[in-house]
């Protein structure tokens, strides 16, 4: 492979409880798995160590997520250049540039532009998926994940464009396939409108992830979280504001398109995957609900 993307020397060096002998025991794995893609050293490894090493874990959660990405291409692929670059004005969508001293990354999602005709509710999760798995191929793991959405701006109506099918898959991916740790999830300036967003993730959440969820009225209670040394300045930190951080992950994705197209083409074959194996049904269960939003 050719494409730029971190060394798997340096993520066993990051970590040295990640063992090669180990992702072997993957990469032969993947040999008897016909449904699932070619699947580089570099991108097993984060795998093993969202799992804690566990071996078995990492194969559920790695076929886990080629199959979301591939059964959901609405909520993972690429638009268009003009459509990513409309998003990125609007929308804020991106890991910041300093960690936690416990060594977390941060991702950080905002309204920038806040008129609801700017607000594309799948485009805005597709970012967010491009954001995660861009760090991952480029950087590799984080001791852990903390997330922070700042509601500043979020209405009512922009919550009816929620849709919630999309929202279902994406919760779903974000807590059984992504390859990361997720430490902490804040949700800062909260509106009246958040009990009626906590009303719609909180059936698809775990309850270890819904208890994860700290609501902030303010910035000053995520500091007690959070330093200000790692956050953006429109929320009382010390890092640039919004209107400047929100060009990077747009540069990034433009940057590595080559490498964001690869991982696109890198989905499951259904028709090979054996009869005994049961990921769809686990993983994303029937279809029938979640439909239509309907605000009381």
């Amino acid at each position: 492979m050719s494409l730029t993307c971190i060394k798997p020397e340096k993520l066993y060096q990051k970590d040295p409880k990640i063992r090669p002998e180990d992702v072997k025991i993957l990469q032969d794995w993947l040999t008897t798995q016909p449904h699932l893609p070619k699947i580089e050293e570099f991108q097993l490894i984060p795998f093993l160590h969202s799992c804690y090493y566990s071996i078995e874990m990492a194969k559920t959660t790695i076929d886990k997520y080629f199959t979301a990405r591939t059964l959901h291409p609405e909520i993972f692929l690429l638009p268009s250049n003009d459509i990513i670059k409309k998003t990125c004005s609007a929308v804020m969508s991106h890991i910041l540039p300093k960690k936690t001293p416990q060594g977390y990354m941060i991702y950080m999602g905002t309204l920038v532009d806040c008129p609801v005709e700017n607000y594309h509710f799948t485009t805005t999760m597709i970012m967010l998926n491009c954001v995660l798995a861009l760090y991952a191929h480029l950087h590799g793991f984080e001791e852990g994940l903390v997330l922070i959405f700042d509601c500043k701006g979020y209405t009512l109506s922009h919550l009816t464009r929620v849709n919630l099918l999309a929202t279902k898959h994406w919760l779903n991916h974000l807590q059984e396939g992504t390859p990361v740790r997720i430490k902490e999830i804040h949700i800062v300036n909260i509106t009246p409108v958040m009990d009626k967003v906590l009303a719609i993730i909180k059936p698809i959440l775990s309850g270890h992830l819904f208890q994860m969820i700290q609501l902030h009225s303010s910035p000053e209670t995520l500091h007690k979280y959070v330093p200000k040394e790692c956050l953006p300045e429109d929320i009382g930190g010390e890092l640039p504001p919004y209107a400047i951080l929100k060009d990077q992950p747009l540069n990034a994705i433009l940057e590595n398109l080559d490498l964001i197209k690869w991982h696109e083409t890198q989905t499951v074959d259904e028709s090979k995957r054996t009869k005994t194996d049961n990921t769809i049904e686990s993983t994303f269960g029937a279809e029938g609900t979640f439909k239509k939003l309907q605000i009381d």
